[in-house]
């Protein structure tokens, strides 16, 4: 009661004042925010800023073959002194920061022969843990791509409609301790179904025993882990099925023995240069059978003893230039799991502790929390990716400015569920709470009425431009005398700072094609500063464009409709005839197709021989990428051409 009465207290009233902030000076913008959704929120924003600001460092790593007897391998250079660096994580033993010092390795061992050591040793993995709700949607996402709501939906389905999963709203990964008995009867029943002849080898091998890995009562909520009931389903649908199956493996494989393993370790040393090679094969499938069959599905490759006595040769060396990469956007698999364990992020132990059971929000409502943000357009998905919007970015900046960001920290929720805790067991009363839950609140919707952009203003870092300083804001860049005011964030884009100079400056921009619409669609085009007012030009718009100066610039070439020339544009390449207004005629080519910005190169090969060059780095609409080829007929219509698929070996 008192969490779900604080959490509504705060997210409406916060909401409310934040709203009521952003619309004050015309126009209806909700802001939403909560208890939950916003540090879900920051932990985006956060993870996006990180990737803004990393700055890519070129490495190389130096690959050797090795041969003897008429057989070879390979081994992959380590600096053996190495040592790990928590400042400086991006450095690894096998990077070498120099090119120099790399080509420096390859001429010093090429064609020099190698003295070889092996260590052996055997390693073993256990089944992961039965599923709770949050780490089936988390597989489930990785898999199959289902999103964390599709998944509960069909979760809830099989529970409800088809009874053949149990409860699966549930936090715990484990089961009852006087649970064997049952958990041999759902065997039993399994028998007769797909996994049917894992399901008979545990039984028979009576491979079910206590084991407070899977038994445990201190363990166990309100809900135990997700199995599968003892009725076998009928006409599921096909997501519905990989579900089912899903937690048919897992709880059949958790009986299972571990997978075990033999591991080869392999430093090969030329002129008191080593080289590292490793060899997995497995020995024994254990649980992986339920999933790969007898083999287990082993990709490993065995690494061949080198004979006594035998003279290895480091025969060829390769440099592989390669760059250092930003931390990875989330998925839904991995947001998941940062809400999970968020109380990672909580510096204080006691707060931390506090947040181990329940991290932000519970497996029940997370799927719907991001949800929320997708609905309220604060993230969108970018194929598997989340990304978070301009939206997002401008909240949290507003929230650091007003000095209520304790609204997107994980801190809160720590020290709530402290607090929550602290009453189960008697040590705080539920009125203590409820008041300071209510001071908190006085004290957000205080910071909001009080809070003025003007006394939140710094020099901008690119300022001044063309003699007049301009300001920073926590959603703006102000000049000086206030006559010119640019958002940070321009249809639902996070601007950068050379373009806002150049904006200032008098240049038209773009186009861009990460722009989004208030319904959260994106869409492509140019930008200008005109009369002090951002305005938008769109790839088939004339209305802004001053068409006698354009027509006097050199043009690309002739279109293939009408033969009038074709000129490069703000936002479009367009002949003469479709500036003139010619809706039927004039030809109109996107500088931006799939994401793929077009040179006037390009549009001069289209032009000239009805064909470009090959284009690398399309987006299709699944976010994949790929190269092509573009075709423009005698109608104007663009079209692709592929090239041909590489054969499958």
């Amino acid at each position: 009661m008192c969490r779900s009465e604080s959490d509504w207290l705060i997210g409406i009233n916060a909401t409310r004042a934040l709203t009521g902030y952003n619309s004050r000076k015309g126009g209806f913008f909700l802001t939403p925010c909560g208890r939950v959704q916003t540090p879900t929120l920051s932990l985006l924003v956060k993870r996006e800023r990180e990737r803004r600001a990393f700055v890519p460092q070129p490495y190389a790593n130096v690959l050797a073959s090795f041969t003897h007897d008429g057989t070879s391998y390979e081994g992959k250079w380590l600096d053996t002194k190495f040592k790990k660096d928590a400042a400086r994580p991006h450095l690894k033993a096998d990077r070498i920061w120099q090119q120099q010092e790399a080509d420096a390795i390859i001429e010093k061992c090429k064609g020099q022969p190698a003295q070889v050591s092996d260590t052996n040793k055997k390693s073993s993995q256990k089944c992961p843990p039965l599923y709770d709700l949050t780490s089936l949607q988390r597989e489930a996402n990785s898999r199959f791509g289902f999103s964390a709501k599709n998944t509960l939906a069909l979760a809830q389905a099989l529970y409800e409609k088809h009874k053949v999963l149990t409860y699966p709203r549930t936090d715990s990964r484990y089961l009852p301790e006087d649970y064997i008995k049952p958990v041999y009867n759902t065997l039993q029943s399994q028998t007769g179904w797909q996994y049917g002849k894992f399901a008979e080898e545990a039984v028979n091998k009576k491979y079910v025993k206590p084991n407070k890995l899977i038994f445990n009562n201190r363990k166990v909520s309100d809900h135990h882990a997700i199995i599968p009931t003892n009725k076998l389903p009928s006409g599921l649908s096909g997501p519905e099925l990989k579900i089912y199956q899903m937690v048919v493996q897992r709880f059949i494989a958790v009986f299972f023995p571990p997978a075990e393993y033999h591991n080869t370790k392999r430093l090969s040393v030329v002129k008191d240069e080593t080289f590292l090679t490793e060899g997995k094969i497995l020995l024994k499938a254990g649980w992986k059978a339920v999933y790969d069959g007898p083999g287990g599905g082993s990709k490993e490759q065995a690494l061949e003893p080198v004979p006594a006595g035998v003279q290895v040769t480091c025969a060829k060396l390769k440099r592989h230039d390669t760059e250092t990469r930003p931390a990875p956007r989330f998925t839904e698999a991995t947001l998941l799991s940062a809400m999970e364990n968020s109380g990672k992020l909580v510096e204080d132990e006691e707060l931390a502790d506090a947040m181990k059971e329940r991290g932000l929000g519970t497996p029940a409502t997370r799927a719907a929390i991001m949800e929320k943000l997708l609905k309220e357009k604060y993230m969108v998905r970018e194929g598997k990716e989340l990304a978070p919007t301009g939206k997002a970015f401008e909240l949290l900046a507003l929230l650091e400015a007003m000095k209520i960001e304790v609204l997107a920290s994980p801190e809160m929720t720590g020290e709530w569920e402290y607090k929550l805790n602290l009453i189960l067991s008697g040590k705080f009363t539920r009125k203590k709470f409820m008041e300071e839950i209510r001071q908190l609140t006085r004290h957000i919707i205080e910071q909001v009425k009080q809070f003025e952009d003007s006394d939140h203003q710094e020099e901008a870092a690119f300022s001044p431009v063309s003699g007049v300083r301009f300001f920073s804001a926590p959603t703006a860049y102000v000049s000086e005398d206030g006559d010119i005011s640019i958002r940070k964030v321009l249809g639902g884009r996070v601007m950068e700072d050379e373009e806002i100079v150049r904006l200032i400056g008098g240049e038209t921009i773009g186009p861009y094609s990460n722009f989004l619409s208030k319904r959260g669609k994106p869409f492509t085009a140019s930008v200008k500063l005109a009369k002090n007012k951002i305005e938008f030009i769109f790839a088939d718009s004339t209305d802004d464009l001053d068409v006698e100066a354009i027509k006097k610039t050199g043009h690309l070439g002739y279109s293939p409709i009408d033969g009038t020339p074709v000129f490069d544009t703000p936002a479009s390449y367009m002949s003469g005839s479709a500036l003139d207004g010619d809706s039927k005629k004039g030809l109109k080519i996107g500088k931006i197709i799939l994401s793929k910005q077009l040179e006037p190169k390009h549009i001069t090969q289209l032009l000239t021989e009805g064909k470009t060059e090959l284009i690398k780095g399309f987006i299709s609409k699944k976010k994949r990428p790929f190269d092509a080829w573009l075709l423009l007929d005698k109608k104007g219509k663009i079209t692709f051409e592929f090239p041909p698929r590489k054969s499958r070996k």
